[in-house]
């Protein structure tokens, strides 16, 4: 008798958590919200962006895309606006032709307020979990998060 090389299929349980999950991440109107209450109107991938330029330091245009996981005319588009905001500042004088931009204070200000909301509601959240059942969680999205990005997508059977 031959073993089958095909993986279980997904738990349904799974299957229906992950894409609640993946709803609420990508959902502008949460999203908007927490901004909100960061005291902030800036896009997602604004604050992508700004997470990406957040230590202070010039990175290129195509880093700062890269970094972020962003399509580079998105993230031209965006540092348009995060420039006119004031969270951003591009240096003309960078490698060559090669154009830098940093965070500004402002934006760095910016990063920090979003990211304390964000773990704010995540410690509320998790109020109820012991410190072994956050752990664990912790360790098995990181685990699937690897996994995932390592399989790359092919027609299903």
């Amino acid at each position: 008798m031959t073993q089958s090389t095909q993986s279980p299929a997904v738990d349904e349980t799974l299957r229906a958590g992950l894409a609640r999950m993946q709803r609420l991440l990508g959902s502008r109107r949460i999203f908007a919200s927490m901004t909100g209450a960061a005291g902030a109107d800036v896009t997602q991938q604004g604050v992508d962006i700004l997470a990406v330029l957040a230590d202070g330091a010039a990175r290129p245009i195509g880093e700062v895309a890269r970094l972020a996981r962003l399509d580079g005319g998105a993230v031209s588009r965006q540092l348009n606006r995060l420039e006119a905001d004031g969270y951003v500042q591009r240096d003309g004088a960078g490698r060559g032709s090669v154009v830098l931009v940093h965070a500004t204070r402002r934006g760095r200000a910016l990063v920090s307020k979003v990211e304390a909301v964000r773990a704010h509601q995540l410690q509320r959240a998790l109020a109820g979990w012991t410190g072994d059942e956050q752990a664990e969680l912790g360790r098995l999205l990181v685990r699937l998060a690897d996994d995932l990005q390592a399989a790359p997508y092919v027609p299903a059977p």
